[in-house]
């Protein structure tokens, strides 16, 4: 697993692992990105796509695969595709997917702009909040500190995402609640 955390790097969401580490079938033919919520499309080619993007993409057009540019004669559905979901998963923890997400968020939290702070600290959040077991990684990759920071020091809308991922990184574990109260 290889990650670019360089200041010019610091701006995007995910970690830099090389093309041949991910699987193509993981990626949203749409976003190129490793899909979180994938869905089939129900057409004759059956591709897979992040839900979120299938839908805007179906918005604008009901009737045409945005992948292949046929047009149906009916509106498209899809459904989600759990297989796909669960081996993008597996190889999420196979490859410590999320840590390495984890600690680069927490390098934008320490080094990057305020936006990128201000998304690393959502981004934590969301994290935290989905997975408890996050919250261990979270916090043992030092982002309590710089949560901190930008709580005090930050825009608006960095305080309420640092505020926001204090707190789901404080529920229902004590050790870091302590660690939040000795940073602040």
């Amino acid at each position: 697993m290889v990650y670019d955390l360089s200041i010019t790097n610091l701006e995007q969401q995910q970690p830099q692992f090389q093309d041949s580490e991910v699987p193509a079938f993981f990626k949203c033919p749409l976003t190129l990105e490793i899909m979180e919520d994938p869905v089939s499309l129900y057409t004759v080619s059956g591709h897979s796509f992040e839900r979120s993007m299938l839908v805007k993409a179906l918005d604008r057009n009901p009737y045409q695969d945005p992948m292949t540019g046929l047009r149906y004669g009916h509106k498209l559905t899809f459904g989600p595709n759990r297989s796909l979901k669960d081996a993008i998963e597996e190889w999420k923890q196979k490859t410590n997917y999320h840590s390495a997400l984890i600690d680069s968020h927490v390098q934008r939290l320490r080094f990057g702009t305020a936006i990128a702070k201000e998304e690393a600290a959502d981004a934590l959040r969301v994290l935290a909040r989905d997975k408890p077991e996050h919250r261990v990684t979270i916090a043992e990759a030092g982002a309590i500190p710089p949560l901190v920071n930008l709580l005090i020091s930050g825009t608006a809308d960095a305080k309420t995402n640092a505020a926001g991922a204090l707190r789901c990184l404080a529920s229902k574990n004590d050790k870091n609640k302590v660690t939040i109260a000795e940073a602040g």
